[in-house]
């Protein structure tokens, strides 16, 4: 299998894509995953446009299961055309899926070739507007699906957008819709339920909302599950479903400004600090609990930095002696993971930088 080029086109924000291949052959696309088999030369031009439903009027109970595919080939070259899908195929979920083929005013319902894990294959006659559809009546079962994440800087904080989305929506066609934005690259893949609700674990930050439904959503908008505003660079991010069982595990999240691909140097040093920070932490627990002073001045700072709730601050103000105090603060922190302990430990190298030393230098018996 052959990757095609990609190219892309200014007019309208949309992304066009094209590839031209001088003979027979298999070709996949990094951008849509969509597999062209082409039976000699040609040129293909194709683009994901908004699906109108109003289209599907007639059809009884269908739903898009995929983007809505504008192909073109002027040389008429292309034989069979893989949609990707992001069904999980087992015995026991015996998914029927079809294709649309729009030509102008006229719609045809194509039965496919064959069905793989990833694609729906049809046979290609003429060339325009093909989509996905399935049943709308079926057994709630989980689909493949991804985590997306862009990220935002406002002024004194940023500002991350989390969309839970079927896999075979591409990356490019979200990130139209956050200009100014920067696409966090992590492993997104996962397994969610359409219809049901999962909650994002963000300590100490909440997200807004604190549960969000996830659907199939082909488009335009790609409006976010959940926004989370923080003003730390790092945090750690997972997901749980209705029933509290985390369906996407814990991922430290590292906000360095710079577009993900390759680790830059930035990220190397947050990485590090991160560990350094959450090592110190958790190997000083029972020094720090002694011998912090002024905790309250060490909340202060955890609540402007939304680490802590108010509820928990209130819990550490009622307290009596600052060991109480801090025992409170450390199981919050055990709580946000090592990014929110990195940060503990810049703060108390800022408030407590004496002890900080004196600990890390390993001077004291105490």
């Amino acid at each position: 299998m052959r990757t095609v080029r990609r190219t892309e086109a200014s007019c309208f924000c949309l992304l066009l894509c094209r590839f031209r291949c001088l003979y027979a052959g298999q070709f996949q696309c990094k951008l849509t995953n969509l597999v062209f088999d082409m039976e000699g030369e040609g040129e293909v031009l194709y683009k994901i446009v908004s699906w109108d439903t109003r289209l599907l009027d007639g059809l009884g109970q269908m739903q898009p299961a995929g983007p809505l595919y504008d192909i073109d080939c002027t040389q008429g070259s292309v034989s069979y055309l893989h949609l990707p899908h992001c069904e999980i195929l087992h015995e026991k979920n015996p998914v029927e899926q079809s294709v649309a083929h729009f030509a102008g005013d006229n719609i045809e319902i194509m039965p496919p070739v064959r069905v793989t894990d990833t694609h729906v294959v049809i046979s290609i006659q003429s060339l325009s507007l093909f989509g996905l559809l399935k049943s709308m009546i079926f057994d709630a079962s989980p689909i493949s699906a991804q985590v997306l994440l862009f990220h935002k800087e406002m002024p004194g904080r940023k500002k991350l957008h989390i969309h839970l989305l079927p896999v075979n929506v591409p990356v490019e066609e979200v990130g139209k819709r956050h200009k100014g934005s920067i696409y966090f690259e992590t492993s997104s893949t996962c397994q969610l339920t359409p219809g049901r609700y999962y909650k994002l674990s963000c300590d100490p930050y909440v997200s807004q909302p604190k549960a969000g439904r996830f659907d199939y959503d082909y488009g335009p908008n790609y409006h976010p599950t959940f926004v989370v505003f923080l003003h730390a660079d790092y945090l750690t991010v997972s997901l749980m479903d209705e029933d509290g069982t985390e369906v996407w595990e814990p991922h430290d999240i590292f906000l360095t400004g710079k577009k993900s691909g390759k680790t830059s140097c930035s990220t190397e040093a947050a990485l590090l600090r991160v560990d350094t920070g959450a090592e110190f932490i958790d190997k000083q627990r029972e020094k720090l609990i002694r011998r912090v002073s002024s905790v309250m001045e060490i909340a202060d700072c955890l609540k402007s930095k939304n680490m802590i709730s108010d509820e928990d601050y209130s819990n550490v103000q009622a307290r009596e002696t600052s060991q109480e105090k801090m025992r409170i603060i450390y199981t919050v922190i055990q709580s946000g993971g090592r990014a929110v302990k990195a940060e503990f430990y810049e703060l108390l190298k800022e408030k407590q930088p004496f002890l900080v030393d004196d600990l890390e230098s390993g001077s004291s018996k105490m």
